[in-house]
């Protein structure tokens, strides 16, 4: 977690941009510490037809129009930071916040990194799209179930659902991207094509992707 981005941080936590205020600054330093010390990433991902996915999605039809490929991927902090999360909750509301956005932020950066590798991988004129996870758009959560079974995730790294359709452990995403042979569809910021401009965690400015 080396060089996490206490930006990324104020962003989960609402403060878009501005600096933590030094009270939640250091419980972000102690939460990235024991989170350092407690959790065990895994990741695993797979190269595949998008032929195999089933979309019922007009956004994610969309998003993946230009591309015949791509890989689907999942990434989980582990069932110790379920645990962690539940210790810092009963410590005080403040740590757990903070916590929680400690937690997402270094799942976005595993999920930047993984995806980097990937790119670094393809061959020339070959560009990753943005990432798009099952509850983005109108992709229905319970596409977790396919993207699951597809990965063979809770085998690989130990990724199950609940009967109500939530990954366990809890700090976890799936996520495919695609593989086109236009440039412009690489994109290394995650929100720049998400339209849902009133989300309080965007990070940019929609761009137009007709």
């Amino acid at each position: 977690m080396t060089g996490l981005d206490r930006r990324e941080i104020g962003r989960y936590l609402g403060y878009q941009g501005a600096d933590l205020p030094p009270d939640v600054a250091e419980y972000a330093d102690g939460c990235c510490e024991e989170l350092e010390r407690t959790a065990v990433p895994r990741v695993t991902g797979r190269r595949l037809s998008l032929a195999l996915l089933t979309r019922d999605s007009r956004d994610l039809t969309h998003h993946l129009r230009h591309c015949e490929e791509g890989f689907l991927y999942a990434v989980t902090l582990g069932a110790e930071t379920d645990r962690l999360l539940r210790r810092w909750a009963a410590q005080s509301m403040a740590r757990a916040a903070v916590g929680q956005a400690v937690c997402a932020a270094w799942l976005d950066q595993l999920c930047a990194d993984y995806c980097r590798d990937i790119q670094k991988s393809l061959g020339p004129d070959a560009y990753l799209t943005p990432s798009f996870s099952p509850g983005y758009g109108d992709w229905a959560l319970s596409a977790q179930r396919q993207v699951l079974d597809l990965l063979e995730a809770h085998k690989r790294i130990g990724l199950a659902l609940t009967s109500a359709g939530m990954l366990v452990p809890e700090k976890s995403i799936t996520a495919v991207v695609g593989i086109s042979d236009r440039e412009e569809e690489l994109c290394g910021q995650k929100c720049m094509r998400c339209k849902k401009s009133d989300c309080p965690f965007r990070a940019g400015e929609a761009i137009s992707d007709d």
